[in-house]
């Protein structure tokens, strides 16, 4: 997959294209839709397939001095898209000059860029104080447009990515990976703790330092994995305070199951699969020990029922 870093300023010479567009954070299964189209509509027009994103967030260009995690951070989505089998990722540089574009100029900006036809929700919406729309879009008559709607089979309401980030904020974590189509994960480094897991609870845990901001769980015990290279193992993954210790840092850590390497220093990924229950202070360490016990054999019945085969990637939603 070819990366181009985009100017609106200044545009290169790029091929003829089928794009969909769109800030895509998550890559849940509207945005799937639109990929799926996308590469559909290439391949019968014998045209490469793109992808048009912005970065940053253009949340975080209007209010700067508050932070924003995401669903999937930007390296994070250019590999989703990158093993969906896109072949072109324009990350569009957004600005607050791109933002006060109008509609015709936004226009103007994809005949430079070549595209040919562009995929996008029915409720797209673009350029200065978001005047442009499908209808915008589809008035002008150089590109063809190809609008799908957001509703989805059953669905009352869209799949939507901040929807997704209340649900994973709430710990519905069954009902956020039922909307993005996979497990939702959080990738980072192995770094030291406390050890009060191998020394204390003789329960060893890694604990994770995440990449970048991403939208965190709530404080709780889940059942899950650990992605290490191309393998998963299943995992019981704790995110909160360690109340029990009077921690004051919030810490994602993991017990993985039957696992004995050294995960220091490596590059992992915490997958979740359900909530098993909230944080709790316990008045003694025997008391904790037996409740995490507990948690490690809850998350063996849960993690039964479903093989990690079963759990769709979005390769093979495509």
């Amino acid at each position: 997959m070819q990366i181009y870093s985009i100017e609106f300023t200044k545009i290169p010479d790029l091929p003829k294209t089928v794009c969909c567009i769109g800030f895509f954070d998550g890559l849940h299964k509207g945005h799937q839709l639109l990929l799926k189209t996308t590469l559909e509509e290439a391949r019968k027009k014998h045209l490469p397939s793109g992808a048009i994103l912005f970065d940053p967030d253009p949340w975080t260009l209007f209010h700067p001095d508050e932070e924003m995690d995401h669903l999937t951070p930007i390296e994070k989505r250019e590999a989703m898209f990158q093993e969906a089998g896109i072949d072109i990722l324009y990350i569009m540089h957004f600005t607050k000059e791109f933002a006060a574009l109008t509609y015709e100029d936004f226009h103007e900006l994809l005949f430079d860029m070549h595209v040919q036809a562009l995929v996008c929700g029915t409720d797209f919406h673009y350029a200065s104080h978001n005047s442009g729309s499908i209808h915008t879009l589809k008035a002008q008559e150089r590109i063809e447009i190809i609008a799908i709607d957001p509703l989805m089979e059953d669905q009352i309401e869209k799949i939507s990515s901040s929807k997704i980030e209340k649900e994973i904020e709430a710990g519905r974590i069954e009902e956020a990976n039922a909307s993005l189509g996979y497990m939702y994960s959080i990738d980072g480094t192995i770094r030291h703790g406390f050890q009060r897991g191998s020394k204390i609870l003789n329960i060893p845990t890694a604990n994770l330092e995440p990449d970048s901001l991403f939208t965190l769980p709530a404080i709780g015990v889940y059942a899950g994995y650990m992605k290490l290279k191309n393998s998963y193992y299943p995992a019981m993954i704790n995110i909160g305070f360690n109340p029990t210790f009077g921690n004051t840092h919030k810490s994602i850590e993991a017990h993985v199951l039957d696992f004995d390497q050294d995960l220091y220093g490596k590059k992992v990924s915490f997958l979740f699969v359900q909530k098993i229950r909230p944080e709790h202070k316990f008045d003694s360490i025997e008391a904790l020990k037996t409740q995490l016990k507990q948690d490690i054999e809850t998350t063996r019945q849960i993690l039964a029922k479903k093989s990690i085969q079963d759990w769709s990637s979005v390769i093979n939603l495509l």
